[in-house]
């Protein structure tokens, strides 16, 4: 068996290869490879030292062709570079963004959803310093798409990515407010999922507004919790401008004569500019269509507002519940639990301005039972004395407050179920303390006065009778003119909410308040304004739908308009456009009401 197997070993090292016809012949064992390969390395031309002749180029040699293909590259670091070179060549050449801003917007903007943060920061850097410079016509054409990222971005996985973009979207509605406000149910749903509270109720399968926790809020921090509102503020200021800021800081008052930017025929009734030919419709012609569309915008509003109210309540709710226990210690502003306060009730004020209009009605329980937790801590620091910008939040936050609880009295009154007569006493209660509020802001104070004991001959008894008087005291330092919009406004729906004692003198409590404003100041004109248009809706000689009586103080306003051609020498050329309302209220007290007699329009004309 050995024998056999040296045989075959042997017999397979010198073994013979056959030939065979059609194969190649096997290269020798002792074969040298001589074949080999070549490669080749392309070096392109450095940019920089390039001539690139008549193209626009930054500091660094590179035109906008060149910065927009590194826009493009998977290298981050290259990206953010690209970004520094772009504004590098808008500082310089910075009539290209009249040129260029097609190509320069399309190639950046997908960088809004990046996802490396230092990029989209520099990318915000970029459009914050060059989208505030270009007009809003031309930024208008790519608002849609820079619309679209950023609702991608609103909505992404990572929660950086959804910060960033809401600060992109604040920017966009900065710059182009109108085009960015035709994308609201797209942004509103956006901002739905990033705030809405789902909260159900455990066992029953129904909805609960006051309990429950979304698991995406219950994870957001302060911080992120308060950029996310202030943004949502911001866009919803952005579209429902078209209903609340008409050009009349005295919208609250409804249309009058004062009011000559209403559209229709009302516009030109007393007109200071002369009215089309349109307007006058002689021959049945229809009205304009400007105003049909202005119409059919402003209910389409109306409807989202609703909309928007009815999914934002229960976070905005359970924000105030988690932050307003602040007002039950000593520690306010030390942290941001106030300024979440302070944007839930912005948010609501613009909302229920929108929604509710006229009066919020008696069915709408979330918000009489948020007003309810609102009226345990109010007035909001009360005896706080500390930083100037707490005590001047919190003044707002108490105005906010009263002009909800005129708008529920409001409300109440105008609905007689038993439901409603239970809340009409409790709004009462509110009422007065907004009252007392409203007239220690302005510096005045109520005094009861009991007269003297008139006996009554029918009843044989006699009756006491008290009279209100006002007591001056020291105003509220805070009472700016950026602020006196939101006090008239609450003064004004209050009063025509409160009783006639309250309603009198929260009217005395406006002219006060108007004659001892300094005369240079902005807060002078908006005064004069207001107290004009009271004299029209009361003493007007064509009817004014007006639900006030303030036929007892008829001799305190005649006082004020007879002192009207004083203030105006007084005024001259200090507070020109206070003297505009002046002279605008002198021709309206005599051209269009009966509040003077013969004897006090000869005096004023003397």
């Amino acid at each position: 068996m050995p024998k056999s197997k040296k045989k075959q070993q042997k017999a397979e090292d010198f073994k013979k290869v056959k030939l065979k016809v059609g194969k190649k012949k096997a290269p020798a064992s002792n074969a040298t490879d001589t074949s080999f390969t070549s490669k080749t390395i392309v070096l392109s031309g450095q940019s920089i030292t390039a001539d690139k002749g008549v193209a626009v180029t930054n500091s660094r040699n590179l035109t906008l062709k060149d910065i927009l293909s590194k826009l493009r590259h998977y290298s981050p670091v290259i990206r953010k570079e690209a970004l520094a070179g772009l504004a590098d060549l808008i500082a310089i050449h910075k009539d290209i963004l009249k040129t260029e801003l097609g190509p320069i917007i399309e190639g950046s903007v997908r960088l809004i959803v990046d996802n490396e943060p230092a990029v989209r920061r520099s990318l915000l850097r970029l459009y914050g310093n060059i989208l505030r410079d270009i007009s809003q016509r031309d930024l208008s054409a790519f608002a849609s798409l820079m619309v679209v990222f950023t609702c991608s971005g609103m909505t992404h996985i990572l929660e950086d990515i959804r910060s960033d973009a809401i600060k992109f979207l604040d920017l966009l509605a900065e710059v182009v407010p109108a085009a960015v406000a035709q994308h609201s149910a797209t942004i509103m749903r956006n901002f739905f999922s990033l705030l809405e509270t789902k909260a159900t109720t455990a066992g029953t399968g129904g909805v609960n507004n006051s309990a429950g926790v979304n698991t995406r809020t219950s994870l957001l921090t302060q911080g992120n919790r308060l950029a996310i509102m202030r943004s949502c503020h911001n866009y919803l200021a952005v579209y429902t401008r078209p209903v609340l800021e008409t050009g009349n800081d005295l919208w609250f008052m409804g249309d009058t004569g004062l009011n000559t930017k209403a559209q229709g025929y009302g516009a030109y009734f007393y007109p200071d500019t002369p009215a089309p030919f349109e307007a006058l419709c002689l021959f049945g012609e229809a009205a304009s269509g400007k105003s049909a569309v202005i119409g059919d915008s402003a209910t389409a509003i109306r409807a989202q507002s609703s909309e928007a109210f009815v999914r934002l309540f229960p976070f905005l709710q359970e924000t105030w519940m988690e932050s307003a226990t602040i007002f039950g210690t000593n520690a306010i502003g030390g942290d941001r639990s106030l300024d979440l306060c302070a944007l839930v009730l912005e948010i609501l004020q613009t909302l229920w301005r929108t929604a509710y209009p006229k009066s919020i009605p008696s069915t709408a329980n979330n918000l009489v039972d948020f007003l309810r937790r609102c009226m345990t801590y109010f007035p909001f620091g009360e005896g706080f004395s500390g930083d100037s910008m707490v005590e001047e939040t919190l003044l707002v936050m108490n105005l906010r407050v009263c002009e909800l609880i005129a708008l529920v009295r409001l409300g109440c009154s105008s609905d007689h179920s038993q439901h409603a007569k239970n809340k009409d006493t409790e709004s009462d209660r509110w009422a007065k303390r907004a009252t007392r509020f409203l007239m220690q802001t302005i510096g005045l104070k109520q005094t009861k006065t009991t007269l003297a004991s008139v006996p009554d001959q029918d009843l044989k008894q006699t009756s006491r009778q008290t009279q209100v008087q006002l007591q001056e005291t020291v105003p509220n330092p805070h009472l700016r003119s950026e602020i006196l919009p939101l006090l008239l406004a609450a003064l004004w729906k209050l009063a025509q909410s409160a009783g006639r004692n309250d309603a009198e003198c929260l009217v005395a409590a406006a002219t006060h308040h108007v004659r001892k404003c300094p005369l240079a100041s902005p807060s002078k004109t908006l005064g004069i304004r207001f107290l004009a248009a009271t004299i029209e809706r009361q003493w007007s000689r064509t009817p004014i739908s007006n639900t006030l009586d303030l036929t007892p103080l008829k001799s305190v306003v005649c006082e004020w308009v007879l002192g009207l051609p004083k203030l105006m020498w007084q005024l001259r050329d200090r507070n020109l456009p206070a003297s505009a309302a002046a002279a605008d209220a002198l021709r309206l007290v005599c051209q269009r009401t009966r509040l003077l007699d013969a004897p006090s329009l000869a005096t004023l004309h003397a």
